[in-house]
């Protein structure tokens, strides 16, 4: 007893990124075409636990994942073209708050590897609009073994199909023009 808290701290953070899932990033991508409208590049790489990648381990119930969305009202600024507006919908605020990705199934409405017949529908919108057509780049890292792939929404912010590799947790960093956010996905097992 009577460690100091300088000391236990470090193990406390250390503890809570591992939990978290905090990954390193990916190696030399490979490429390969999704269908839908966007342009893939896939890497499996070593997460920060240096243990090989394994896309048969995650799970969609990764830390800052769920697979339940329940329909709740949009945001005031994104319910243009939804009637009534407050109309309750399945979606993913972003971190900063600046887009919706909006789901269509409240519950895995995502699947992963992509299934015959059902689409990995996701309707992107910005809180501020951005010139028509700069499309929005994805770079999703699957928190549990740091693989990445890269997709490209060449219309931009919309409706889009966003296939990724493998089931589980990803963390979707997003640019569209100058703007960036981040959000977390779930993808089930198909």
């Amino acid at each position: 007893m009577g460690r100091s808290a300088s000391a236990v701290l470090p193990s406390l953070l250390l503890g809570g990124l591992l939990f978290a899932g905090c990954t390193a990033g990916g190696s030399t991508a490979s490429p390969t075409q999704p269908a839908g409208s966007s342009t893939a590049t896939s890497s499996p790489s070593a997460g920060s636990t240096g243990m090989p990648s394994s896309a048969a381990s995650a799970t969609p119930s990764d830390a800052g994942c769920r697979t339940d969305y329940s329909p709740v009202p949009l945001p005031t600024w994104a319910r243009a073209g939804f009637t009534p507006s407050d109309q309750p919908v399945p979606y993913v605020l972003s971190d900063r708050g600046d887009v919706v990705a909006i789901l269509w199934a409240d519950h895995d409405p995502l699947v992963a590897p992509p299934v015959a017949g059902r689409n990995n529908k996701i309707l992107w919108v910005p809180r501020v609009a951005s010139p028509v057509g700069t499309p929005l780049q994805i770079r999703a890292t699957l928190t549990s073994t740091g693989m990445t792939a890269t997709r490209a929404v060449d219309g931009g912010l919309g409706p889009s199909t966003i296939d990724l590799p493998a089931p589980g947790c990803w963390s979707l960093d997003l640019t569209w023009g100058d703007h960036h956010d981040h959000l977390d996905l779930a993808y089930a097992a198909s």
